[in-house]
């Protein structure tokens, strides 16, 4: 079962977008047999921040996570990406924490992710971005490039991609983790798997 999300253009899967996907998850559970066990979360280009976004805010919710193209970030994907000069205020930086995915990347722990890019897109930026993020978190980022390839998916890599994918499906999605590394910034994303935050300083 494959659910398409259209998402909310400017705000793709954020805020009303996120809405989107998890009412949409929601009404295919109701209406199908579901294994909740072996729900990924996958997109590319605007889809592929949307599976950035979801993994690392609900990662308790999927087997694996699969990101391809494009951004998880804010200030250097409006740089790279959009050629735009920001000059944010302190506040605008702080509410960047709430949904820029790099501060979020220990959450991956509890859902294993394989990211895609082709070579030559200049939306691999969004996995440049995050490589470092998995590095300070002691995780490695499995990324599958696509050779001499731009805003697409490479079909060889697209059949590597799938058996990683299959390969975790097998295992399924960790029900009840004996530890948990958990990060928030908001208590709109308080909790993981048995773990819930009440309060923050």
């Amino acid at each position: 079962i494959v659910l398409h999300p259209y998402g909310r253009w400017n705000n793709a899967f954020k805020l009303a977008g996120e809405v989107d996907v998890l009412e949409g998850l929601d009404s295919v559970r109701r209406r199908y047999r579901v294994d909740d066990d072996r729900v990924a979360m996958r997109g590319f280009s605007m889809g592929g921040a949307g599976a950035w976004h979801m993994a690392v805010h609900y990662p308790d919710k999927w087997f694996a996570a699969n990101p391809g193209a494009g951004f998880s970030e804010t200030p250097d994907f409006l740089k790279v990406f959009q050629k735009q000069t920001l000059v944010p205020t302190w506040f605008e930086q702080k509410l960047w924490q709430i949904y820029d995915c790099p501060g979020w990347a220990a959450n991956l722990r509890q859902c294993p992710t394989v990211v895609y890019s082709g070579e030559k897109d200049s939306q691999k930026q969004a996995a440049d971005i995050m490589e470092p993020a998995f590095t300070r978190e002691g995780l490695r980022m499995v990324h599958v490039i696509g050779p001499d390839t731009a805003h697409s998916y490479h079909q060889a890599a697209k059949l590597d991609v799938e058996s990683r994918l299959a390969n975790l499906a097998r295992g399924g999605r960790q029900r009840a983790p004996a530890a948990i590394q958990f990060v928030t910034f908001t208590l709109r994303y308080d909790r993981c798997h048995w773990l819930v935050v009440d309060e923050l300083n």
